[in-house]
């Protein structure tokens, strides 16, 4: 997304200097002069402690040209006996800039100059008007070696100046991070089909220069490869479905990687699908006889094991099913009276097992 400055008339401010930025959207408004739908405004004072306690620093003030360009060419620094404040932006000296997209990681220095050596000052931000859905921003205390992001409405910072021109001077830095793709939602829904397979599902809100999603799956939730690629298809709101063919009757996990055009990528929320619990039941239970019964119910076509195993372990009868039926009659042979264990399996997992009397 390109951004674009957008041209202001404002009063006259003391003690803050202001980052300014507006979205290209609104180009056509920025031809006529009308206001834009959306500004976003850093503002950045500087506070120095006098008798009656802290406020703007002397000599500090603030004025927005009309005509601002965008990065570097904002209203110059304001030439101060004291206290001065200013961004250093391209080697020039700003009082305010205008400011491009944020589009990947970026440090802008907010230099100070002619303080009060001993005096204790504070560093002011105030980001009401500067909440970008993907951004993070943080300032930087080059000084005492601390990054502190911005989550609040105002940050502030104090700091004692000494002789020492690194206890000031160009100590403090913005720094912006892009952490996010430029779109608002991606929503998504699993669906565990009949044979198995898993059928996913997703939603998009705000697609803007994205190439594609990638619908990646796994089986312990930490550990993810891909499945699919789909062409993005950037539009205000757009649908998605994939069907995982390769999908077993196991726990499956999901998460969909969105990838824009310049290759930054972030994911949606992991989506789990739960595999078909099989409704089987054995009968008669106490068995007399030879002939068990089994049925089946959410059983997924397939090749199952299904055993009879008595008291000291041992595997006394076998056969196999193929989960295609919903009823089954074995004939496990002529068993001694007692207790004994049925297991029903696939590919070494048991499905059921229950135990089975038999008189």
């Amino acid at each position: 997304m390109k951004l674009l400055i957008t041209k202001f008339t404002m009063p006259f401010i003391m003690g803050a200097f202001m980052l300014l930025i507006a979205p290209a959207s609104n180009a056509k408004n920025i031809a006529t002069g009308n206001s834009p739908q959306a500004i976003y405004s850093l503002f950045v004072n500087l506070l120095k402690n006098t008798a009656s306690g802290f406020g703007q620093a002397n000599g500090i003030k603030f004025l927005v040209n009309s005509a601002l360009r965008a990065n570097g060419s904002g209203t110059n620094q304001i030439i101060n006996t004291a206290d001065n404040i200013y961004f250093v932006e391209k080697g020039k000296f700003l009082g305010i800039d205008g400011y491009k997209a944020i589009t990947a990681a970026d440090t802008i220095t907010i230099a100070v100059a002619d303080l009060t050596v001993g005096t204790n000052y504070k560093l002011q931000l105030v980001s009401t008007a500067f909440k970008i859905d993907g951004v993070t921003t943080m300032i930087i205390d080059r000084f005492a070696k601390t990054t502190t992001e911005l989550t609040g409405d105002t940050t502030t910072l104090s700091f004692t100046p000494t002789a020492d021109a690194s206890t000031y001077g160009s100590r403090f830095a913005l720094a912006f991070k892009v952490n996010a793709l430029p779109i608002r939602l991606i929503s998504g829904s699993t669906e565990r089909l009949n044979n198995g397979q898993v059928k996913v599902n997703w939603n998009t809100l705000g697609e803007v220069d994205l190439a594609s999603y990638t619908l990646e799956s796994s089986s312990n939730g930490a550990n993810f490869v891909a499945v699919t690629t789909v062409d993005s298809k950037n539009a205000v709101s757009a649908n998605y479905s994939f069907t995982d063919t390769k999908a077993t009757n196991a726990i499956k996990y999901y998460r969909i990687k969105a990838t824009n055009i310049d290759g930054s990528i972030t994911y949606s929320k992991v989506l789990f699908v739960a595999p078909i619990s099989a409704a089987i039941s054995v009968y008669p239970n106490p068995l007399v006889g030879n002939n068990l019964h089994i049925s089946t119910g959410n059983l997924i076509a397939g090749k199952y094991s299904v055993a009879v195993y008595n008291l000291s372990g041992k595997k006394v009868y076998t056969t196999t099913i193929d989960g295609k039926s919903s009823a089954y009659n074995l004939n496990i042979g002529k068993q001694t009276a007692g207790q004994y264990s049925l297991v029903i399996s696939s590919d070494a997992k048991v499905v059921y097992s229950t135990s089975l009397q038999v008189k």
